[in-house]
């Protein structure tokens, strides 16, 4: 399927996609089945939706690959292709620029003259804006070619975007309104992003305004033609305020695994946050740009939090950010999916440029030979070959505002970065970096000192932290640490906006409750009996977001206490003599509203029944509680108050990983619902008979689980007392069985429904052989790999 971007060709290939998985869409899939090989029976083993992009590489394709079939990441085309040849696919490759080459990609030839795959479907569909990819793709006559909208088409999607009830006002502005629509061409990326930036124009003056601009602009969109349609996007662009304009060029340019809180961080470290008194400010405006952002189709987010865009925004962000291609030197990206050296040809551009972003596998930087006086903004990130900084790289950046060095493996920052002396912003997390180096001092301008998870990281001393006496955020969390007079010192110059560290003696604790702490890990804290949620951060400004306690073997009690809670991440790891959470104020769900993820590990908590009905809990792992018999336990009475309850247990919950718990009997003693979990993972549970004690229902209970793994649970018979549909599951993995050697039935319903998909069963044929079945007919719906 080809054609230029923005007109479809994505959303197109995700509905066929979302066919597979849906019911009620199976007719639209058989058409398009229909289309290539005249055979409507679906029976796909694998389906693999495939996100490619510009320039990515075979081996990052093979990666994604691979972990769609439940491969390690680091598995070659044999591997791939071994799991293939035999079993009917759909690979879906979406945004191909460059012909694939499907042989050395593992995925075998639908045209393949071999006999002894003729009796499986192997499909490869994908989409690209060459004609030229298509033809050496082989795809001849199964090339769709997706057309613009017509007119009338056109209308209707651009009014699902505006506000409809305004440009119905009259036919004058309905006329108007109209002409904009005709600009877009008919592709649905512009009229979606013009609808949007057009919906909250509520008087014909501002539509005949934005017609005058376009028509003055002499811009019409080209079918086919990539350079037209941008500025027309522009247009959604321009309504934005400005400091959300430059928020939306940072996200868009480092789209790269970009997360909402690294965003955040970046915005702030570039002054694009307005001033903000406490962090929790940061994140409300934060998340007043994301809503902007997303409302007007620039850029969107995944259930993780990613931020993601259409590649067309993408190529819009860059051509904006180089003066509407005037000054391509202005930003300079570069992007290495492959081991490299930095052309040396390319660095007297870096002499004009103001931001310099380096991503993927450098292994040297240069040593440079001028000065580079204009660049203030200098990202070099995620590199796992980059070990070392040559000394004098900095010493040309007189004017460098904001370095971020993360996610490489530098060992050490030279001595040269005291020539920083406008340096503001310093991120070195996920590095090889265990020390500060002394002459960080002379960075006396420096607002952010970023270093979160550096392993061999520690104690911050020489009263470095005091004399940068600017800095509003620090972040040295889970394993930096200062002394307590050193904290008094910082809570003396009263700029501190958010601070997180290990928190080593009761001492520094103490102090900290005084500090807006972000995140916390509390390591091995003697005498440590009770500890109170609210003496954690000042009462004012505090915002702890992440909670790590660990080894405090003295722990007998968390109180959970105050107003409520931002933790979003909370970890309790080797507290054996803690039994109680005592909540005082607030029940768990409203105390612990935004909480992401739970690990609980090595503790004795008697009950875990206030994770039911959190909010937004997405993981969950429960791992070495030596003592727990249930898990999720409730009273009687409470159970019959649970049945009547219109609220679902565990509503966005995704994944439950449950692993060493000798004396688990039962995960809980009432029915439970997963609405959203897809992974689950039972391992190493020697007394538990039956996972999950279930009713009679209408509803599924596990609507979107696609992987099960279970593994040395010696004494279960049954994964649950009745069968049950898995309408997505894809693979169940039963490991070790000669401990599992009591569970001889799975727990699939006659005439199971798994919308015509594959089970893949990953056992031992000895298990498998001995497996007894209520109905003959489930077998022919596995798929077993010994």
């Amino acid at each position: 399927m080809g054609h230029g971007g923005g007109v479809g060709k994505t959303t197109l290939l995700k509905k066929i996609n979302q066919s597979l998985l849906d019911d009620a869409n199976m007719g639209f899939l058989k058409k398009i089945n229909q289309l290539f090989s005249g055979d409507a029976n679906m029976g796909f083993h694998h389906v693999l939706f495939i996100e490619a992009s510009k320039g990515i590489q075979l081996e990052e394709l093979q990666k994604k690959i691979a972990q769609s079939l439940h491969l390690e990441s680091t598995v070659g085309k044999e591997d791939i292709f071994n799991v293939l040849k035999n079993r009917s696919f759909v690979l879906l490759l979406d945004n191909i620029w460059e012909e694939v080459d499907l042989i050395n990609l593992g995925i075998p030839h639908p045209y393949s003259n071999d006999n002894s795959t003729k009796q499986y479907k192997h499909k490869v569909i994908f989409t690209t804006r060459s004609e030229d990819v298509c033809a050496k793709m082989g795809a001849g006559e199964n090339t769709i070619k997706v057309e613009c909208l017509e007119p009338e088409e056109a209308w209707d999607l651009f009014k699902d975007n505006v506000n409809l009830a305004v440009i119905e006002l009259d036919a004058k502005f309905k006329e108007i309104a109209w002409q904009v629509m005709e600009k877009c061409g008919g592709l649905p990326l512009a009229l979606k992003v013009v609808g949007k930036a057009m919906s909250n124009k509520k008087y014909v003056q501002d539509w005949k305004f934005i017609l005058n601009l376009i028509n003055n602009s002499g811009t019409e969109v080209v079918q086919g033609v990539q350079e037209s349609l941008l500025p027309i996007l522009k247009f959604s662009y321009d309504t934005l305020p400005r400091n959300i304009q430059e928020c939306f060029l940072y996200a868009s340019i480092m789209r790269w695994s970009l997360s909402k809180d690294d965003a955040l961080v970046c915005w702030m470290g570039l002054g694009l946050l307005d001033n903000f008194v406490n962090l929790q400010q940061a994140y409300l405006q934060a998340r007043y740009i994301f809503n902007t952002l997303e409302e007007s189709s620039l850029l969107y987010f995944s259930n993780e939090g990613d931020v993601l865009l259409h590649d067309v925004i993408y190529e819009m962000a860059m051509w904006i950010a180089s003066d509407y291609g005037r000054n391509r030197d202005k930003w300079i990206v570069k992007v290495f999916y492959e081991l490299a050296e930095i052309p040396t040809e390319e660095l007297e551009n870096w002499r004009f440029a103001n931001r310099l972003i380096i991503h993927g596998h450098v292994q040297l930087l240069p040593i440079l030979s001028h000065q580079c006086s204009d660049l203030f903004c200098l990202m070099i990130k995620r590199s796992s070959y980059l070990i070392n900084i040559p000394e004098g790289f900095f010493q040309q950046m007189p004017n460098l505002k904001y370095l971020d060095l993360s996610r490489t493996r530098i060992k050490d920052l030279p001595k040269g970065i005291k020539y920083l002396v406008n340096l503001q912003y310093l991120n070195i997390s996920s590095t090889n970096i265990s020390s500060l180096p002394k002459e960080l001092v002379y960075l006396k301008k420096l607002q952010y000192l970023i270093c979160r998870n550096l392993v061999d990281f520690g104690k911050v001393g020489d009263g470095l932290m005091s004399r940068l006496q600017k800095l509003k955020v620090i972040d040295i969390y889970p394993m930096g640490w200062v002394e307590p007079e050193e904290l008094k010192l910082l809570k003396k110059h009263n700029n501190i906006k958010a601070i997180g560290m290990r928190v080593v003696s009761q001492e520094v604790l103490q102090q900290l409750s005084c500090l807006p702490t972000t995140r916390l890990s509390l390591f091995n804290l003697d005498n440590l009996i009770s500890l109170s949620s609210d003496t954690l951060s000042c009462k004012d400004h505090g915002f702890l977001r992440e909670l790590t306690i660990r080894s405090c073997h003295d722990l007998k009690e968390l109180v959970m206490n105050g107003s409520g809670s931002h933790l979003t991440e909370l970890t309790i790891l080797e507290a054996r003599k803690l039994h109680n959470i005592i909540w005082t104020d607030l029940s768990p769900p409203e105390f612990l509203h935004v909480l992401k993820s739970l690990s609980v590990v090595g503790c004795n908590l008697d009950n875990l029944s206030w994770v039911l009905h959190l909010p937004c809990l997405s993981k969950l792992m429960i791992s070495d509680c030596v003592e727990m018999k249930t898990l999720f336990y409730i009273e009687e009475r409470e159970i019959q108050q649970q049945e009547v309850s219109e609220h679902p247990t565990f509503p966005a919950l995704r994944s439950l990983r449950l692993s060493r718990l000798p004396e688990l009997v039962s995960i809980s003693n009432f029915a439970l619902d997963f609405p959203q979990l897809t992974n689950l993972s039972v391992q190493n549970c020697a007394k538990i008979e039956t996972l999950f004690h279930v009713e009679e229902r209408e509803r599924p209970i596990f609507p979107a689980l696609e992987d099960l793994y279970i593994n040395d649970l010696r004494r279960l018979v049954s994964i649950s007392n009745f069968a049950l549909d898995f309408p997505r599951l894809s693979w169940l993995r039963v490991l070790h069985v000669h401990q599992c050697f009591n569970l001889k039935k799975l727990p699939f319903k006659s005439g199971i429904n798994n919308n015509q998909r594959m089970i893949d069963i990953h056992c031992e044929r000895e298990w498998w052989e001995r497996l007894d079945w209520d109905d003959d007919t489930i077998p022919s719906h596995l798929r077993q790999s010994f």
